[in-house]
């Protein structure tokens, strides 16, 4: 509970730690996972014209730890963050543990939250053009069930700011990319993949994406030079040739571009 300012603008950080495994700037997906939203997931509304004093907020939801968790207990720890001032400061919990079993029976959950859903699907980002399809065709059923898309902004908040504690937590980099992305958010975006290129420097794609988004924003002779490190690594995937083709298009140079996009016919 606290005040309706606070509650509106308010983000909370929920960890989920192993108790026998101590924190570490390195973040492990095997003995931690977040769960970090907007308080009701951004979906505080009154009809009191007068917000004054405190009020309560009940949230009832499902999580989802990585399918690498290990087993074991695991305790909470919170934190609150204000998406205005920047503010943050721990929050008490109860001593409260969640005991991850593997051989537990199974049952029925709520569907899980837009920012869970979000970051679940960042991180098949690095597999390439096929996971690029299967995601926008999810987030495009996502965003009918949340108009004004503040899941997105939550995401990338609470992301950004988990990567100043973990910053090479390739996961937490990919969630911020696609946040931005998909806010239109182009200078934001272009950033965000520098830093993925610079985590996950040996996935062409992570090159692609910030060659595509480059060449989106008419900068085709960054894209290039994006482009020639992701053919580097891999120089037999079609797609990142056919953009090749689009950067050497856009730059005027028809021939590189004729044998380069020449690929999508074959």
């Amino acid at each position: 509970s606290s005040s309706w300012e606070e509650l509106k603008n308010g983000l909370v950080l929920l960890t989920w730690q192993n108790t026998n495994n101590p924190k570490s700037q390195t973040l492990n997906p095997n003995s931690v996972w977040f769960h970090d939203h907007a308080i009701a997931m951004g979906n505080l509304y009154t009809a009191t014209k007068k917000t004054e004093g405190n009020f309560q907020v009940v949230e009832r939801t499902a999580m989802l730890p990585s399918a690498n968790i290990s087993p074991g207990t695991y305790r909470l720890e919170a934190s609150y963050l204000n998406r205005v001032s920047g503010e943050i400061y721990a929050i008490n919990t109860p001593n409260k543990t969640i005991i991850i079993n593997p051989d537990a029976t199974s049952t029925p959950a709520p569907e899980l939250d837009l920012i869970t859903q979000l970051r679940t699907l960042a991180t098949n980002l690095p597999k390439g053009t096929e996971a690029v399809e299967k995601i926008f065709d999810s987030v495009a059923r996502i965003n009918q069930y949340d108009p004004t898309q503040d899941y997105l902004l939550q995401a990338q908040l609470t992301s950004e700011y988990r990567l100043r504690h973990y910053s090479s937590d390739s996961d937490l980099a990919y969630t911020v990319a696609l946040a931005n992305v998909l806010q239109r958010q182009v200078k934001s975006a272009i950033k965000s993949l520098e830093r993925v290129t610079q985590i996950d420097n040996k996935n062409p794609f992570a090159w692609a994406y910030l060659a595509f988004v480059r060449l989106y924003n008419w900068q085709p002779g960054a894209a290039e030079k994006a482009l020639k490190t992701a053919l580097e690594i891999n120089p037999n995937q079609r797609e990142i040739t056919a953009l090749s083709g689009v950067a050497a298009l856009m730059r005027g140079n028809f021939i590189k571009a004729w044998d380069n996009l020449s690929v999508l016919t074959n």
